[in-house]
């Protein structure tokens, strides 16, 4: 089992954050609706803020996990997406855009680090310290292939 070396909280910004409260938006909404007797608009808000917010817990990043073999990205409950050692081709800084599998947490481009892949499409994350994130992430990788290169001898 892989043994956890960094791990680092996203970076969310204030229009995320402002994204996210539109759930709440859509309760009171539905709150209203049902003090003026409009049960079947209430009932629409309420289940439009339930599915907003169940795709927010399963898709938003928790945490970003660098570990022996593989970087994982830590979204809601049991879910998580990993990012094999073997599959990384190289991870840094973002430059221009960038097309893939986007779990960053902010619109400032100063706090993406992108990864891109051998096989897949390219991930986009945003570490609250993408400096010392990609230290990490590279020191690892390195100490992986080193370990693997002993491996095979």
């Amino acid at each position: 089992m892989d043994s956890i070396i960094y791990e680092d909280n996203p970076q969310y910004d204030a229009w995320l954050k402002g994204i996210m409260m539109l759930p709440v938006f859509f309760i009171l909404l539905g709150l209203y609706y049902l003090f003026i007797r409009d049960l079947g608009s209430a009932t629409g808000l309420f289940a439009t803020a339930l599915l907003m917010g169940a795709i927010y817990w399963a898709v938003l990043p928790r945490k970003y996990q660098i570990l022996d073999s593989k970087l994982r990205i830590v979204l809601g409950g049991q879910f998580s997406f990993n990012v094999p050692f073997d599959n990384l081709e190289l991870a840094g800084k973002q430059e221009g855009i960038s097309l893939g599998l986007n779990f960053a947490t902010t619109f400032v481009t100063e706090h993406v680090v992108e990864i891109k892949r051998k096989k897949g499409m390219n991930v986009n994350i945003t570490p609250s310290n993408r400096d010392l994130f990609l230290e990490n992430l590279n020191k690892a990788v390195y100490d992986w292939k080193r370990g693997a290169s002993k491996a095979g001898s």
